[in-house]
């Protein structure tokens, strides 16, 4: 069975816990994800590492706040099965993301090439994350998972156009060992 690669998709959220007893979910989502998760794209939970999609119902998402939502899955019917399926991250595909804000957002950065001003090239961009503020970049690096902090006291260049950031990255930050 092929399953839908990371690359191809976008982080939004999580689910947080179960709302009701009809099994409906709040979902924790970044505010730039709205206009998209109104359009009731296939949603994918990521569960041991892989990504299974889940079908909101029609009519299946009802928003709280900017960043917080309820949904109603097909098949998902108790309060027991919504337990389930909590605190599971949730993405969509990149197609299916809908920007509605005229400034860029973080996983603009997703593709870039990461030049580390010691090593030179260490790869592209696979994933930006934002941990309360905190930029993290995701990077596979000589077949390992590679977190590094985006701060703007470790960039050196960043060039839109060719698609590359160069950084001087953290001592240590590349030591496999």
């Amino acid at each position: 069975m092929e399953t839908i690669p990371h690359n191809d998709c976008l982080k939004i959220g999580y689910l947080q816990k179960p709302h009701g007893v009809k099994g409906e979910v709040v979902l924790q989502l970044e505010s730039e994800f709205g206009a998209s998760l109104e359009e009731g794209p296939v949603l994918f939970l990521e569960i041991d590492g892989l990504l299974v999609p889940y079908f909101p119902e029609e009519q299946g998402v009802r928003f709280r706040t900017d960043e917080t939502a309820l949904l109603k899955f097909q098949w998902i019917e108790t309060e027991l099965q919504a337990k389930g399926i909590c605190g599971f991250q949730v993405y969509m595909k990149k197609e299916d993301w809908i920007d509605d804000e005229d400034t860029g957002s973080i996983h603009d950065l997703i593709g870039f090439k990461l030049i580390d001003k010691k090593l030179g090239i260490i790869g592209l961009i696979g994933n930006v994350e934002d941990y309360g503020g905190n930029l993290v970049i995701q990077i596979t690096w000589q077949g390992k998972e590679i977190l590094i902090p985006f701060n703007e006291d470790f960039l050196i260049r960043f060039d839109d156009q060719k698609r590359e950031i160069e950084m001087e990255c953290p001592d240590g930050i590349f030591d496999l060992n």
